[in-house]
């Protein structure tokens, strides 16, 4: 075996044994070392990915705003003492001397509260949106990383049933030479072919590692935990046309429902800046104490006078108006940036749906017939050696890149799903929150 292999070898082995350490709190996690689907892997991302529960928070803080944001002003409560000299306390001695108490409130123009309440709405709203948007993209993910890890474990067992036929056909040649029926270069072109697949074997390994990792990281777990092999996914169909997927995506997308509320909260700003150029009110009532004498009282009121309007309010309408436009063009943005997606990834799809019906109903069939029918030739030496070989290494790759097309099949149809909104039952099923 070439020195490369023996070394790419080892780093798997490394690996393995790493993988196999114990984790500190590994024992209060649910373990996934037998037989693990979708599903399961689903449910436990949702409870526990920090990307959704940061989203989930953020969403949550923002629906404690509007309230806030509608409620008036807190009041003013004030006290101060009047004394009529220097040299002592006049306090009930004088009627110039007296202890006050007084509470004041300010009154917003009517309607400042209530835009002020419904900018607030529509921020929270769209932390909403971007809740749902953040839940679906991290369910792309898994659904993603589960393909890929399924491809890792097809292929080793591809290569490794492959590995035991390549290794009974250098047996036989290796017979043949023996007795003088066969050529040394078909020994060692046999040779080179099961080095070659012993490489592959390291590679997918070590690749099996990597999207190990993907999933955990995914479901927030430590890279090394273990994760057992993946149940098999279910073909899927892809089932909308172009027409569709634009409508899901205008109704359903939360990426342009969140541009959508963005340009409604800049929209609501802009009225809220106009009605800056209103006056707000401040009623006030303060009572008087004068000790022996007779207590007074007083009620009033006042106007905050947006006098310098030209240097405020103008300016804040005006970066209003400019936000208006910003979110806008950013939902116009938004929609070309989903529709490109889904005919990208609608191409995607179609294309690798094609290769899959193409590679499982016609190409690895026949080339599994020409192997075998190399290899009845090869025993009654009508076949030579390299024939088989030649046939060997077709069916070998085409088998591969039929589960490799069923992935992409799968990935492309996740992100689909994603652009348009939509939560299969490839992805679990139910309703985003």
């Amino acid at each position: 075996m070439k020195p490369s292999n023996i070394r790419a070898i080892a780093f798997v082995v490394v690996l393995s044994v790493r993988a196999s350490l114990p984790v500190a709190g590994a024992e209060d996690r649910p373990g996934f070392d037998g037989t693990v689907n979708l599903s399961d892997l689903r449910s436990y991302t949702l409870e526990n990915n920090p990307d959704i529960r940061s989203a989930e928070q953020r969403w949550r803080a923002a629906q404690a705003r509007p309230s806030q944001e509608g409620s008036l002003p807190d009041p003013m409560v004030n006290t101060a003492y009047h004394n009529e000299s220097f040299d002592r306390f006049t306090q009930g001695g004088s009627d110039f001397s007296w202890l006050r108490f007084g509470i004041e409130q300010e009154i917003p123009f009517p309607g400042k509260l209530s835009l002020k309440e419904e900018v607030a709405t529509h921020v929270a709203d769209r932390e909403g949106a971007m809740y749902r948007a953040t839940t679906l993209n991290v369910l792309t993910r898994l659904r993603v990383a589960y393909s890929d890890y399924f491809v890792s474990f097809k292929s080793l067992e591809i290569i490794g049933k492959n590995k035991q036929l390549l290794e009974k056909l250098t047996h036989a040649a290796e017979a043949r030479y023996r007795v003088g029926n066969g050529l040394q270069q078909d020994v060692l072109r046999a040779q080179v072919e099961l080095s070659t697949l012993l490489g592959r074997l390291t590679s997918l390994e070590q690749a099996r590692q990597a999207r190990a990792a993907e999933l955990n990281a995914v479901m927030n777990r430590p890279p090394f935990d273990a994760l057992g092999s993946p149940a098999p996914i279910e073909k899927s169909s892809l089932t909308y046309s172009l027409d569709d997927l634009e409508r899901l995506a205008r109704e359903r997308s939360p990426y342009l429902e969140a541009a959508r509320y963005d340009v409604d909260r800049a929209e609501s700003s802009l009225d809220l800046a106009e009605r800056q150029y209103y006056p707000d009110f401040v009623v006030r009532a303060d009572y008087y104490n004068k000790a022996a004498l007779v207590p007074e009282w007083e009620i009033g009121a006042g106007i905050r006078v947006p006098l310098y309007f030209w240097r405020k309010q103008t300016f804040g309408v005006d970066e209003a108006a400019a936000g208006v436009g910003e979110a806008r063009a950013g939902r116009q943005s938004a929609v070309q940036d989903v529709l490109a997606k889904i005919k990208e990834f609608h191409a995607q799809a179609t294309s690798a749906d094609r290769l899959v019906g193409l590679y499982g109903s016609a190409v690895v069939p026949q080339a599994d017939r020409s192997l075998t029918s190399a290899l009845a030739g090869y025993q009654v030496g009508d076949v030579d050696f390299l024939t088989v070989l030649n046939s060997f290494t077709v069916l070998n790759e085409y088998q591969l890149r039929y589960y490799e097309e069923r992935a992409n099949f799968e990935k492309a149809l996740a992100r689909l799903e994603e652009a348009a909104g939509i939560l299969s039952e490839a992805a679990g099923g139910g309703r985003l929150p």
